[in-house]
């Protein structure tokens, strides 16, 4: 068996701590009162219903099986369905503004630097995320561990999410790296652990898993491992490689 040479992780839940609440009425109405000093003129339940709906639209229209969407173009179309001011650097703006407003709990868990300092010293490391770029590449430099990755893999880059295995694929790929010396951290069954292993890879395992999570999962496949936190994570592999 070729010893590990890759790890791969999620994002949300697994190295970074975040809770958010896209629905509130209050974002909205943040959004729609900084929009009119943008010379667009828009009530927050339009907004809300206008982005909501393009979301649904972008799921509607999608033909893949897992599929992803992308809330920039969903911000993008509400906002030119309203104003022909609307414009790129806007909807970045107002994107990333959404996603601040929308943060309720957000930071590192206590041991993810220190573990990716101590895995760094022995793999490579890749990220493979079901997430937003303009959200998670900024958060990724707001909480100093974007320089870890040699490939950051993100589902809005292409259309559809995990558990499709063509998202760790790109991210092997990326890295020069095969299935069978990797292996891949993450914190949900559904996506992470049967991404992980349709895919292909050596190991895959789970972290920060509930009594709850825990009966809730799949008989097969196992994970590789469940476990506490990231630094459980370190020591099950270092010790298996």
């Amino acid at each position: 068996m070729a010893n590990l040479t890759t790890i791969l992780f999620d994002i949300y839940g697994t190295l970074i701590d975040i809770h958010t609440n896209e629905q509130r009425d209050d974002i909205f109405e943040t959004l729609s009162r900084f929009l009119g000093y943008r010379r667009l003129v828009v009530s927050p339940t339009a907004l809300k219903e206008l982005y909501f709906s393009e979301l649904h639209q972008q799921f509607a229209r999608s033909r893949e099986r897992f599929p992803e969407v992308d809330v920039a173009r969903a911000f993008e179309r509400a906002l030119s369905d309203q104003s022909r001011n609307a414009d790129r650097f806007l909807t970045v703006l107002v994107t990333q503004l959404y996603r601040s407003l929308s943060r309720e709990r957000f930071g590192l868990f206590p041991d993810t630097f220190w573990t990716l300092t101590e895995f760094r010293k022995r793999y490579r490391l890749g990220i493979v995320t079901d997430a937003q770029r303009l959200f998670s590449c900024p958060e990724l430099r707001m909480l100093r561990i974007e320089d870890f990755f040699d490939s950051i893999v993100i589902s809005s880059d292409y259309g559809f999410r995990k558990p499709d295995p063509r998202l760790f694929h790109i991210a092997l790929a990326a890295m020069d790296a095969r299935p069978e010396e990797s292996a891949y951290i993450g914190n949900k069954y559904e996506t992470d652990l049967l991404g992980a292993h349709s895919a292909g890879l050596r190991l895959a395992g789970l972290i920060h898993q509930s009594e709850e999570d825990r009966k809730a999962l799949g008989s097969e496949p196992q994970p590789d491992f469940v476990v506490e936190n990231l630094r459980a994570a370190y020591d099950f592999i270092t010790a298996k490689d």
